[in-house]
C-alpha cells in the first residue's frame, strides 16, 4: 500500500468516498451494460455474430488479463494517480465506442475500457484504506464497495436497456463521459496524494503469456465457426494457447514476483473455489448475454423491456448475496455453494425450454432462480478461497478468484456464443432449403439474415421468413442455455468434494514460501 502525504477532513472524506465508489461502479456496470444493446448494435453496424461476441468479450478479456497486475501498477504510480489515469483512459475508450463507425473501432474501444478498468478497480479499492485507516471502518467501507460493485453488474442490463430506449445504443457509452468527468474532478479535488511504492516488480512475461493464452482461446472459439475449425489459423490459435499456458505456469513457478501464484492451487479448497468461480462466470454469461437476445430477437421486446426482464435476476443477486454471508456461518460453505449452483442450473435448464411463443409470465421465476443461485454461491465461494490460504496471501487469492470469474465469462461468451451461432445458421440453412431455396441465393440469404439484414426472397412470405429466423435463433439459444445448465449442475460435484463443510477451508500448515505481495486485489463479486 502506498504511503499517504495528507489525510482528508471529514467533509472531503465523504466526497472522496463518493468518487471511489462511483469509479468502481462505472467500471463494473460496463461488464454487463452492453448485454441489452447487442441486437441494436448488430442492426446498426450490420455486425456478424462473432463481432457481437467480441464486443462483449473484449472488455472482459482485457479486464481479466490485466486485473492481477492492476493493483501493483497503482502501487508504483500512487493509487490516486492510478485512479486519475485509469478514469481518463476509461473515458477515452467510452468515446471510441460511442462514436465508432464500425465494429472494429467499437471492439477496440471496449478493449481500452477493459484495460482501464483493470487498474481502476484495484486503485479505487486500495484508496479506501487511505480514506479510512481505522480497521473497523475500513472493513465496513470495503463491504459497501463490494456490494455496490456486485449491484452494478446485476443492474447493468436494466440501466443499459433504459439508456438504449432513450436514445439508442451509443448512449450507454456516451453517458460515461459526463459521469467520468465528474468522478475525475472529485478524485482530483478530494482524494489525498499518495506516495508511489516502488517495491515489487511487474511480471511482464507472465502477463504476456497469460493474456496471450486467453486471447488465443477466445479467438479460436469465436472465429472457428466462420473460418473453419480445421483452418491453419484456428488450429494455430489453439496450439498457441496451449504453449502459452504451459509456459505461463512454468514462468510463474520460477518467478519471485508472480502475477498469479500458481502454488496456491495445491490447496484443494482453493483450487475448487477457482473452478466454481469460473463456472459461475460461465453461467453469468449465459444469463446476461443470451437472455437479452432471446427477449429482443425472439420475443420482440424493446431494449427497455429486455432490461426490465433482468430485474428478477438482479434483485435475486442483490438480496441473496448479503444473506449468503449470514447463512454460510450456520449452514457451511459446501451446502450453500452446492444449493446455489443447483438453483442456477435449474433456472438455466428452465430457460432452455423456452420457444418462440413463450410469455414472460411463464419464465420470470427461472430468471430469478439464476440470480438467486449465483447470489447464494458467490460470497461463500470467495470466503473459501481466502480462507484456504495464509493471511499474507489473501491479496493474491482475491485477485486470482476474481480472474477465474472473469475468464469464465470470456469462455462462456466465446463457447456458448459459437454453439448458438452454429445451431442458428444450420437451422436457418435447413429451413430455407426446405422452403425451396438452393445454391448461391441460399448462401446469400443466410449471410444477410445472420447479420440482421433484410433478405429479398420473393418465394417466402414475410411472416414465414420471420418465423424461420426466430425459430432457428431460438434453437441456438436453447442449446446454449442447456449446455450452461449441464456445466453448472456438474460443478455441484466440485463443491461437494472440494469445498469445506465449515465457513472456510483451513489454510495449509506447510506450503511454499509466500511470494511477496503488497497490493490488495479486487473482489467485486463478494457482496
Amino acid at each position: 500500500m502506498t504511503a499517504v502525504e495528507a489525510r482528508p477532513n471529514r467533509t472531503t472524506a465523504v466526497l472522496a468516498l463518493v468518487a471511489v465508489f462511483a469509479a468502481a461502479f462505472l467500471a463494473m456496470i460496463d461488464l454487463s451494460i452492453s448485454a441489452v444493446a447487442t441486437p441494436a448494435i448488430r442492426l446498426d453496424l450490420t455486425a456478424s455474430i462473432s463481432a457481437i461476441q467480441w464486443v462483449f468479450d473484449a472488455y472482459t478479456l482485457c479486464f481479466a488479463s490485466l486485473v492481477l497486475v492492476g493493483g501493483l501498477i497503482g502501487d508504483r504510480l500512487g493509487h490516486r494517480t492510478g485512479l486519475v489515469l485509469s478514469l481518463t483512459l476509461f473515458m477515452v475508450g467510452s468515446a471510441l465506442c460511442a462514436f465508432a463507425p464500425d465494429t472494429g473501432l467499437l471492439i477496440a474501444g471496449r478493449a481500452v475500457q477493459g484495460t482501464a478498468a483493470a487498474m481502476l478497480v484495484p486503485s479505487s479499492m486500495a484508496l479506501i484504506a487511505v480514506i479510512a485507516p481505522e480497521p473497523e471502518r475500513r472493513a465496513k467501507l470495503l463491504g459497501i464497495w463490494s456490494g455496490l460493485s456486485g449491484a452494478a453488474i446485476a443492474l447493468g442490463p436494466v440501466f443499459g436497456g433504459w439508456l438504449v430506449h432513450i436514445s439508442g445504443w451509443r448512449l450507454i457509452f456516451l453517458v460515461n463521459l459526463p459521469l467520468g468527468a465528474l468522478v475525475l474532478a472529485l478524485t482530483v479535488i478530494t482524494l489525498p496524494r499518495t506516495t508511489p511504492n516502488r517495491e515489487g516488480r511487474i511480471d511482464f512475461l507472465g502477463l504476456l503469456l497469460g493474456a496471450g493464452a486467453a486471447f488465443s482461446v477466445a479467438f479460436g472459439v469465436i472465429e472457428g465457426n466462420s473460418m473453419g475449425w480445421t483452418s491453419p489459423v484456428i488450429i494455430g490459435s489453439f496450439v498457441t494457447a496451449v504453449v502459452a499456458a504451459v509456459a505461463f505456469v512454468f514462468v510463474e513457478l520460477r518467478s519471485s514476483h508472480p502475477m498469479m501464484p500458481v502454488r496456491l492451487f495445491r490447496s484443494v479448497p482453493f483450487a475448487a473455489a477457482n473452478v466454481i468461480n469460473f463456472v459461475l462466470g460461465f453461467a453469468l454469461s449465459a444469463a446476461f448475454f443470451f437472455l437479452s437476445q432471446y427477449l429482443q430477437q425472439v420475443l420482440g421486446y424493446s431494449a427497455l423491456g429486455a432490461g426490465l426482464g433482468f430485474l428478477p435476476a438482479a434483485l435475486g443477486m442483490m438480496f441473496m448475496a448479503p444473506l449468503a454471508g449470514q447463512l454460510a456461518g450456520r449452514l457451511g460453505s459446501r451446502a450453500l455453494i452446492s444449493v446455489g449452483l443447483a438453483l442456477g442450473a435449474g433456472g438455466l435448464f428452465s430457460l432452455s425450454l423456452l420457444g418462440t411463443d413463450s410469455r414472460y409470465v411463464q419464465f420470470w421465476w427461472a430468471v430469478a432462480l439464476v440470480g438467486v443461485g449465483l447470489g447464494l454461491a458467490l460470497p461463500p465461494n470467495t470466503h473459501v478461497a481466502l480462507g484456504a490460504v495464509e493471511p499474507e496471501r489473501a491479496g493474491a487469492a482475491s485477485g486470482t478468484i476474481e480472474t477465474s470469474l472473469q475468464f469464465g465469462t470470456v469462455v462462456g461468451i466465446a463457447a456458448l456464443g459459437t454453439l448458438q451461432a452454429s445451431t442458428f445458421l444450420d437451422g436457418l440453412r435447413g429451413r430455407l432449403a426446405d422452403a425451396g431455396l438452393t445454391g448461391p441465393p441460399l448462401s446469400d440469404a443466410v449471410d444477410k439474415l445472420s447479420r440482421g439484414e433484410a433478405a429479398d426472397l420473393p418465394g417466402l412470405a414475410g411472416n414465414l421468413l420471420d418465423s424461420i429466423v426466430k425459430t432457428s435463433f431460438a434453437e441456438g439459444l436453447q442449446l446454449a442455455f442447456l449446455v450452461a445448465s449441464v456445466v453448472t449442475a456438474v460443478t455441484v460435484l466440485v463443491a461437494l468434494f472440494g469445498a469445506p463443510k465449515g465457513l472456510t477451508g483451513a489454510a495449509p500448515a506447510e506450503s511454499a514460501p509466500a511470494e511477496p505481495q503488497e497490493d490488495v486485489r479486487p473482489d467485486p463479486t463478494s457482496v
